[in-house]
């Protein structure tokens, strides 16, 4: 039975990172039972973090926070309350509760140095600086990101599809912090990494991010060219506020540029997105009398 739980946790893993989540949710359900068949506690609550973790992409994971709060009261296994602690959290702030979100990322990460293990650590010190950027802390969030690329150098270069997303991260920070030329590199350095590891899954937030690193910049030319191609990407893989912020610096892209009708072009492709209300001439009046890179929250 044993073998049996090994192998659907190592299926549920590989149907993972093909971003198969429903196959990925099953697996992890059925290694669920099979672990409380042979009564293994530990290994049933391993399988069922895992579990969370897939139902979160599928955007599942509320029902689950009972579960998780139990098992990290409950279980003497750190690694399996760290789990528990990081989805919690993750939970917390896909539903807008960001006070809980910071406090179970908190606990993440005093769990992640008990455990003295560089992935957990860079994830959960990760996840605290998206909290604090998204609360406007941005010392606590570089902070964060870089102690989570410290920890990515005890890796020895495993990982690096994570270490190219909080590398973006803390040059996003830079960015809003008025560091363009510090932010900006960072920034291309993940782009490069995460073209080389083909994972365009990742990468078309960090085009986003460099739309608008060139767009403060005044590289019009290369914001247009990062933009455009994140909007590719995001319109792919059915990410509409990624798709969205793409839009409105495009626009304004447009703008600076001295090519309204562009501009105007890409406002009205918003309609698509906001189909109760629409997009009308006199919104877009607006929007082009906007500077819209005020407007977007790239970490909303």
């Amino acid at each position: 039975m044993i073998a049996r739980f090994d192998e659907l946790m190592q299926t549920a893993e590989s149907a993972f990172t093909k971003d198969d989540f429903e196959g990925s949710a099953a697996l992890y359900a059925e290694a669920v039972e099979v672990a409380r068949e042979c009564g293994d506690p530990d290994r049933a609550d391993r399988a069922f973090c895992n579990h969370c973790s897939v139902l979160v992409e599928l955007d599942r994971g509320a029902d689950q926070i009972p579960k998780l709060k139990e098992i990290l009261l409950r279980s003497s296994n750190t690694r399996n309350r760290f789990h528990a602690a990081y989805c919690t959290a993750v939970v917390y702030d896909i539903s807008g509760e960001g006070d809980k979100a910071q406090s179970y990322a908190d606990r993440a990460v005093s769990l992640a140095g008990e455990l003295g293990d560089p992935v957990s650590q860079s994830r959960s010190l990760n996840l605290v600086g998206n909290l604090s950027i998204r609360s406007s802390k941005f010392p606590e969030a570089e902070g964060a990101f870089a102690r989570s690329l410290e920890a990515h150098r005890d890796l020895n270069g495993h990982h690096r599809m994570t270490e190219a997303q909080v590398r973006d991260n803390l040059g996003y920070v830079m960015m809003c912090t008025d560091r363009l030329e510090e932010g900006i590199e960072l920034c291309e350095t993940a782009k490069s990494e995460l073209e080389r590891l083909g994972a365009d899954h990742y990468l078309y937030e960090t085009l986003q991010d460099l739309c608008y690193g060139h767009l403060l910049a005044d590289n019009l030319v290369r914001a247009r060219e990062c933009g455009e191609k994140a909007l590719d990407l995001a319109i792919e893989f059915e990410d509409d506020q990624v798709a969205k912020n793409c839009l409105f610096l495009l626009s304004e892209t447009a703008v600076r540029h001295g090519d309204t009708f562009r501009a105007r072009r890409y406002l009205r492709e918003l309609t698509a997105y906001y189909p109760e209300v629409g997009i009308s001439e006199e919104i877009i009046d607006v929007f082009l009398s906007t500077d819209l890179t005020s407007v977007v929250n790239l970490r909303g």
